[in-house]
């Protein structure tokens, strides 16, 4: 009897884990698998993944955004390396190199890097007398995936004293990352 309600158990746990629904987003021509109480909302090609909110007192939203470019005559590495060492230092105030590396995703391959930058936002009625100015250090997890003719931008945001809550679950979600052509 303990053997069946241990089976049984180990089949509802694995059953939960799988249950999660794929989300396509077919002008982008990829799919990922959002975690359980993570929320997805699309823009065109863009997709956004939202971290549950950790209430009034949480500022910052933690997401991740899926995007795509064209791709087309550019390797991986140089456009990891256009980001890496053009785009990013121009766009990010505080652009820091936390960590980088390469991966396989789904048989495809990747570049990544963890970066920290200076950011400003409005808290709406932050203080007693209406919005504030927010500033913060944050960090990003950021992939470059190429399949085919296109290049599939993956970028994840948080605080930097909340990233190593965060790294794990972006990673997972990152993962289920498949390029539909």
């Amino acid at each position: 009897m303990t053997r069946l309600f241990l089976f049984l158990l180990v089949v509802l746990i694995s059953a939960d884990a799988v249950s999660q629904k794929k989300f396509a987003n077919g002008e982008g021509h990829y799919s990922f698998v959002p975690l359980s109480g993570w929320t997805t909302r699309t823009d065109g090609s863009e997709s956004y993944v939202y971290a549950p909110a950790d209430g009034d007192m949480d500022p910052w939203d933690e997401k991740i955004t899926f995007s795509t470019s064209l791709g087309e005559g550019v390797e991986l590495n140089d456009a990891f390396d256009f980001y890496l060492n053009t785009d990013f230092p121009e766009l990010y105030s505080g652009f820091k190199i936390v960590d980088q590396g390469s991966e396989q995703i789904n048989g495809v391959p990747a570049r990544w890097m963890t970066f920290t930058f200076s950011a400003q936002g409005t808290a709406a009625g932050g203080t007693g007398s209406g919005d504030s100015i927010l500033s913060a250090t944050l960090q990003a997890l950021f992939y470059v995936v190429k399949k085919g003719d296109s290049l599939y931008l993956i970028n994840g945001v948080t605080e930097k004293s909340l990233f190593a809550r965060f790294d794990s679950p972006f990673r997972t979600i990152i993962r289920t990352f498949r390029a539909e052509e």
